[in-house]
C-alpha cells in the first residue's frame, strides 16, 4: 500500500522513500563492495586492477531478473550479487571479489548506510518542523487558552506555553537520536563470525577502520553481527520521536474539535472535504500525522525482538530486521512531513479561544469567591 500511486506522497515523504528503496538498496550492497575492494588494494591485499574494475561498475549495470532468482534460491541477496561481479571481474581476479567478507558484512553496512542518509533527513525534517512550531508561537503565541488537565478545564494559560512543552521534547528527541546515531552508525566488517580470520590481526583491524573511514561510519569492536543494539538503538529513538509526534498531532486534533474549535487548519475548497456531509471541513494534516507516527512508533518496538540472537549469527531474527528497519524510518519521514504540512497552515480562531477563557472565568469566579468561607 506504501507504493499505490492513489497514496504517493500520504504515508512517506519521497525523500525517505527513495533511500529506502530496491534501487537504492542494491546501490548501497554495489557501494559497500566497491569501497571494501578500494581499501583492500589500497593495502595491498588484492589487485588494484579488481578495485577499478569494479569502480566502473553501476547498479544498472547487474541483472536484477538474476538476482531475483538466485534470492530465492538461496535465501539471501548477496550470493547473487557477487557472482555478478565477479563475471564482470573475470578470471583469474574473480575470487578477490568480495574477499574475507561474508553476506551480512555487506547488507549490514549498507543498511547502515541508509540508516545515516535517512537520519540525516529525519534531522532537517526535525529542524524544519520546529522552525514552523517557532513561526506559529510568534504570532500566536500570546493567545490565551484554556489549560486542561484529566480531559477537564485547569487554568488560563497561553498557547505559546503549550507550544513550549513540545518544541522542547522534540528538541530532546533530536538529540537522543544523535546520541543514538554516534553509537549505532557502524561498519561490519568482519567475515563468517566477526574476527576477521581471513587476514593477519592488524591488517584486518586497519582494514575496518579503513573501510569506516571511506564510508563516514563508526567502528564497533570486536563486532555487532549478533549484537544489534546499535541498531535497536536507533529505531527505539525514531519511535519515541514518533510518539511524541504523536501526541503532538493528536492535541492539536482535539483542538480542532467543534467542542473546543481554538485551532483548524487553513482551508482551501475541497479539502477535507466529506463524502456525505457536505458541511464538514475535516482536519486531515492532524489525523495523518498521528495515525503514520502511531504505526512508527509501535513499529518501533518489534525491534527490540531482533537482538534475540543464537550464537554467532541468526537469521530468524536478523531477517526481520529487513522490514523493521525501513519501516521505520518511512513511518517517522511520514508524521514529520505532515506535521510541516499541518503547521505551516495551522489557525487560531482567537475569538472562540479568547470567549472561552472569559466564559471559564466567569464560570469559576463564585467557586473563587467561596473558597475559605
Amino acid at each position: 500500500m506504501l507504493d499505490f500511486s492513489i497514496y504517493r506522497d500520504q504515508f512517506v515523504s519521497a525523500e525517505m522513500g527513495k533511500i529506502w528503496s530496491e534501487d537504492n538498496t542494491v546501490s548501497s550492497w554495489l557501494q559497500v563492495e566497491q569501497a571494501l575492494a578500494a581499501c583492500q588494494a589500497e593495502m595491498g591485499i588484492i589487485d588494484p586492477e579488481v578495485s577499478e574494475k569494479l569502480q566502473s561498475l553501476k547498479a544498472s549495470d547487474l541483472d536484477t531478473a538474476c538476482l531475483q532468482d538466485d534470492m530465492a534460491l538461496v535465501g539471501r541477496p548477496i550470493v547473487g550479487l557477487v557472482k555478478q561481479l565477479r563475471a564482470a571481474v573475470g578470471t583469474p581476479q574473480a575470487a578477490s571479489v568480495h574477499f574475507g567478507s561474508t553476506t551480512q558484512d555487506i547488507m549490514d553496512t549498507a543498511m547502515v548506510l541508509q540508516m545515516h542518509r535517512g537520519l540525516l533527513l529525519v534531522d532537517a525534517e526535525l529542524d524544519r518542523l520546529l522552525s514552523h512550531i517557532e513561526q506559529f508561537g510568534d504570532a500566536f503565541g500570546a493567545t490565551e487558552i484554556i489549560g486542561r488537565t484529566n480531559g477537564q478545564h485547569a487554568v488560563e494559560m497561553t498557547l505559546g506555553a503549550k507550544l513550549d512543552v513540545w518544541k522542547s521534547e522534540l528538541k530532546r528527541r533530536r538529540d537522543c537520536l544523535k546520541d543514538a546515531a554516534g553509537r549505532g552508525l557502524n561498519v561490519q566488517c568482519g567475515g563468517p563470525v566477526g574476527d576477521l580470520r581471513a587476514f593477519p590481526a592488524d591488517q584486518g583491524r586497519q582494514l575496518k577502520q579503513s573501510l569506516a573511514a571511506a564510508l563516514d561510519l563508526h567502528v564497533a569492536e570486536p563486532h555487532w553481527q549478533n549484537a544489534r543494539d546499535g541498531v535497536g538503538e536507533i529505531v527505539a529513538a525514531l519511535g519515541m520521536l514518533c510518539g511524541s509526534l504523536c501526541k503532538i498531532a493528536h492535541n492539536i486534533n482535539l483542538l480542532s474539535s467543534s467542542e473546543i474549535g481554538e485551532l483548524f487548519e487553513g482551508y482551501e475548497a475541497g479539502k477535507g472535504s466529506s463524502s456525505s456531509m457536505a458541511h464538514k471541513r475535516n482536519q486531515r494534516g492532524s489525523e495523518f500525522m498521528e495515525a503514520i507516527a502511531r504505526l512508527g512508533r509501535q513499529q518501533s518496538a518489534a525491534i527490540q525482538e531482533t537482538n534475540m540472537h543464537q550464537h554467532e549469527r541468526s537469521g530468524g531474527v536478523w531477517i526481520s530486521e529487513w522490514l523493521i528497519v525501513p519501516d521505520v524510518f518511512k513511518y517517522t519521514s511520514g508524521a514529520l512531513m505532515w506535521g510541516n504540512r499541518l503547521f505551516s497552515h495551522l489557525c487560531v480562531d482567537t475569538q472562540r479561544a479568547s470567549a472561552g477563557v472569559q466564559q471559564f472565568r466567569e464560570r469559576v469566579a463564585p467557586v473563587k469567591s467561596n473558597v475559605g468561607h
